[in-house]
């Protein structure tokens, strides 16, 4: 179907504006709401803060899928395309795709769904995705999530002077996920309220969309906006539903009372915006994204310039995108796509007029500000600042190409009532300037001549700073602008100087004396003293080196409960898991001193255990956020893992530090439980490949590796993700052994010894006990496990080499016919590498397939690289046969049985109840996520 796309009504000043607030509204909202999503719900006396963490965890001020997903739609709609034509929405489709596979830092179930089908549906990205989407629809009854709801605030742009076309494009670009007639209708009303917010700077247009809906519909959604208007945010606790979602957003704004303009008060209208934002994070469950949804109506009826500037300049994220880029893509769209004539808001530079000099004047009441105008940094020369605070348009670019320095960008108009938060804009601007230099930063102020901003500005600061009244700051002011005066030509800017340093009627007291606690409150929650250049940090903590095919091949961690395998369900799961943990230490300890312990005092544990503790913490973590985010990589949490071990052994430990936790002295980092005990901070052994792969800060892959090392550790310390296989199966765990491996040893076989370690692991873990072979009467349980373990390998493991299979069946078949040789073990296992490791503690394992555990692992220790050798023949008996099994007098001794104990009823219950909860459903355990943060 051809449409006809009308063409964009003609915008005033004010109007620009407040469509310039749509995308950076949505983004501040959802950076507000990251670090509550799924937390207990705020309290009214608590004020939710801009900072950080969350499910992925964020930085400060970094938003999460509801606003990436809309980038992806702008980047379509900023060129001016009608997005209700099939090659706009394959384009849309395509971009959903890109960001899924390299930029999603989150992802709702639904939408993870609908678009893992369609990547793999034949045909043009659109059709593919609506057809995954209704089908996805079709089969499932709850399919009204709120992912096409959070994203739609920039449709509402792309057609302002056509709301039936309006409505169109919000409907088809709902149905590329969420084709359900709620969520279509949700966002009509949404893009309508956003549409006339834009045009009339009022509310109205979310009943007025009631119109756009179907006959039949609108009475229910009548009903339930006059529920949202009459009823708190919280109450609408299922917000994941789309219905909900709209309801608590709209509950928020209309809730939230207007203040009144009261300068000298520090009150200003425009503060419903933050006010409001912060009663739909307190809605609690879907923070990031009712907030969101909020947010892209209030930017709409407040602008871009009744964002706080502290927000304005935390908030960045996918793919590299600061708030100034969000106002061009949204400010693009609702210009039809097109710059104006000095070619803003795109081109990189903004020209200076042609008459203009520029100029570098300090402050005459501090030094340090440097009052300018837009030729000054349009010049040659350098200008020696630490920071720039524009009250002008400036362009894309570099404010001074070549100069490190933080820039903030203020919107401010020169022109008499062309400024619909005038009073707010210059006490915001005024207070950034003061943030600045109290961070002992030099600042330029300027404008583009200098003449009226400027000095309004400056004014302002003076008094924040110093206590000047505004009389004399603008006197002075006046003395040393001697190149010319223009701030009498905008009476009404003039004025709003001198309301805003009036004496406080009800105190007697001026604002500028308030201005320590009251400005970082409404400045935006951000530190203003650490907000720094939040946008241009590198990430902190992402997980780096993932391929766009393993981020979109991974299942949903965690799975379904019906999916799980008897295993868990079984009374003897936690022992089984705690054996073979326990056995690995137990080999490592008893390898590393050749079979002969001390006869009394604790036995210490050796490097092996100490990475195995950091797989098995790693592994939680990785299923905690695959169950609150529905997409992880879970050797990249496992990378983490190691980090954080690294930075206990002090190995470089300063750059971990910037690398994870950005340098702050703040944030705790280690983070987890398991950094907390002083063991794993010791040096117990020697893990040369894995210490020189954490040295370099590079995560080795497969395709990628960082080391060549074929060495041992490849293999002991990813043993605990056989857990994960006996639970949800050994295909995929295949891959995530081989990858974890692959983090720090490159060699392939070491990563083949990995993957197949696990798997027949796995099998010990659900093997059945007692069974007897019932010719001989011997007890068969391990070999039985093993047997089947290795048949299973041409199954789950493509790599499988033929040569790999016969090894690992000869040395099983050697145990059979020539048990616990020691001769037999020597050339099984020669060396200290990974292959040695798995060939000879299969053997040790299957020559005593009894409970006769101590004379396993005193046979296994006498291998040359002991250590490695008993470590899996624990682990694959403590595995079979379970924690009873195990000597009492060594597990007692161990200084890290505790630990690992804990560490196997913990992945045991995540695995099993999700004591943390899932994306949309509570867990029972509050603490969880501070145990084990999903990262």
């Amino acid at each position: 179907m051809a449409h006809a796309l009308t063409p964009q009504s003609h915008l005033d000043v004010r109007a620009i504006d407040r469509a310039a607030g749509v995308l950076l509204g949505a983004a501040v909202g959802d950076a507000l709401g990251v670090p509550y999503e799924f937390q207990p719900r705020l309290r009214e006396d608590q004020q939710p803060q801009m900072i950080g963490g969350g499910l992925g965890p964020y930085e400060p001020g970094e938003y999460s899928d509801d606003t990436q997903m809309q980038v992806c739609i702008a980047q379509v709609a900023a060129t001016g395309a009608d997005l209700r034509t099939a090659e706009s929405l394959d384009v849309i489709a395509a971009n959903f795709h890109r960001w899924l596979s390299d930029g999603a830092t989150d992802v709702g179930s639904q939408t993870r769904s609908v678009l893992d089908a369609a990547r793999r549906a034949a045909g043009a990205p659109g059709a593919a995705l609506i057809d995954a989407a209704r089908r996805f629809t079709a089969d499932n009854d709850q399919a009204a999530g709120n992912g096409s709801l959070m994203r739609t605030g920039i449709v509402a742009l792309t057609h302002l002077g056509d709301p039936a076309a309006m409505a169109e494009a919000a409907i088809a670009v709902s149905a590329l996920t969420h084709p359900d007639a709620d969520c279509a209708d949700a966002c009509v009303l949404w893009c309508s309220g956003i549409r006339t917010a834009v045009l009339h700077g009022t509310f109205d247009g979310v009943r007025a969309g009631l119109d756009l809906l179907p006959a039949e519909r609108r009475g229910v959604w009548a009903r339930r906006l006059d529920e949202a208007e009459a009823t708190p945010p919280h109450h609408f606790a299922n917000n994941g539903w789309v219905v909900h979602a709209l309801q608590a957003a709209w509950s928020a704004i209309t809730r939230t009372a207007v203040p009144e303009l009261v300068p000298a008060q520090d009150s200003f209208p425009a503060q419903h915006l933050r006010r409001a934002l912060e009663a739909a994070v307190r809605a609690g469950k879907d923070t990031d994204t009712v907030a969101a949804i909020a947010g892209t109506l209030l930017g709409a009826r407040w602008g871009c310039s009744g964002i706080p500037l502290a927000w304005q300049q935390a908030v960045h994220g996918w793919p590299g995108h600061s708030g100034a880029d969000l106002i061009r893509l949204a400010v693009l769209t609702a210009r039809g796509g097109s710059d104006d004539a000095a070619g803003w808001p795109s081109a990189p530079r903004l020209a200076a007029a042609s008459h203009s000099s520029s100029f570098a004047i300090p402050h005459p009441h501090d030094p340090g500000l440097i009052l300018g105008n837009l030729a000054l940094t349009r010049g040659t020369e350098p200008v020696a600042v630490d920071a720039v605070v524009s009250l002008c348009r400036v362009g894309t670019g570099p404010i001074l190409p070549g100069a490190d320095v933080e820039h903030v960008r203020v919107w401010l108009v020169d022109r008499q009532g062309d400024n619909a938060n005038l009073h707010f804009v210059l006490d915001q601007a005024a207070r950034e300037v003061l943030r600045l230099r109290r961070a002992g930063k030099r600042v330029l102020l300027h404008c583009a001549a200098g003449q009226s901003r400027t000095p309004a500005v400056a004014a302002l600061y003076s008094h924040l700073a110093t206590g000047t009244d505004s009389k004399t700051a603008l006197h002075d002011l006046r003395g040393v602008l001697t190149g010319g005066w223009q701030l009498h030509a905008h009476p009404e800017m003039h004025e709003a100087v001198h309301e805003l340093t009036a004496q406080d009627t009800l105190g007697g007291t001026s604002s500028g004396s308030r201005e320590t606690a009251k400005a970082d409150r409404e400045a935006g929650q951000v530190d203003p003293l650490r907000v720094g250049k939040l946008g241009q940090l590198s990430k902190v903590g992402r997980l780096d080196n993932v391929s766009a095919e393993q981020l979109l091949e991974e299942p949903e961690l965690g799975g379904d409960a019906e999916q799980e395998r008897e295993f868990l369900k079984g009374k003897g799961a936690a022992s089984r898991v705690r054996g073979m943990l326990l056995g690995l230490a137990l080999g490592d300890t008893l390898g590393a001193a050749r079979g002969k312990l001390p006869a009394g005092g604790p036995l210490q544990a050796g490097v092996n255990t100490q990475l195995a503790c950091f797989t098995a913490e790693g592994t939680i973590r990785a299923l905690v956020r695959g169950d609150h985010k529905g997409i992880c990589h879970p050797p990249s949490v496992v990378w983490h893992a190691y980090c954080r071990w690294a930075a206990l052994q002090g190995i470089e430990a300063e750059r971990m530090r910037r690398r994870w936790a950005g340098g702050s002295t703040d944030k705790v980092w280690p983070d987890g439980w398991l950094a907390q005990v002083p063991v794993l901070s010791e040096r117990r052994g020697s893990a040369p490949a894995t210490v020189a792969a954490l040295s370099k800060g590079e995560q080795g892959t497969v395709e990628r590796p960082t080391t060549t090392s074929r060495g041992c550790h490849a293999l002991t310390r990813t043993l605990p993700v056989a857990v994960v296989a006996a639970a949800h199966g050994s295909d995929q765990t295949v891959r995530w052994a081989r990858e974890i491996a692959a983090l720090t040893h490159g060699d392939t076989a070491a990563q083949s010894a990995a993957a197949h370690a696990a798997v027949l692991v796995a099998h010990c873990l659900t093997s059945t006990p007692e069974l007897q072979d019932p010719q001989s009467g011997k007890q068969s349980q391990v070999r039985h496990a093993l047997t089947g373990g290795i048949q299973a390998l041409r199954d789950t493991d493509r790599g499988l080499t033929a040569d790999e299979h016969d090894r690992l069946a000869t040395a099983l078949r050697q145990a059979d016919d020539q048990p616990a040789d020691h001769g037999r073990l020597a050339r099984l296992a020669p060396d200290a590498t990974a292959p040695s490791a798995l060939l000879g503690g299969l053997y040790a394992a299957a020559s005593f397939p009894g409970r006769d555990f101590g004379a396993a692992l005193r046979f296994a220790a006498g291998a040359p690289d002991g250590d490695s050798v008993a470590c899996v023949t624990g682990a694959l008996l403590g595995a079979a046969h379970g924690a009873d099994a195990l000597p009492v007098d060594l597990v007692s001794r161990h200084e890290l049985a505790w630990v690992l104990d804990t560490l196997a009823r913990d992945l045991v219950a995540q695995l099993a109840e999700r004591p943390g909860g899932t994306e949309y459903t509570p867990g029972w355990d509050s603490h969880w996520r501070d145990r084990y943060p999903g990262w």
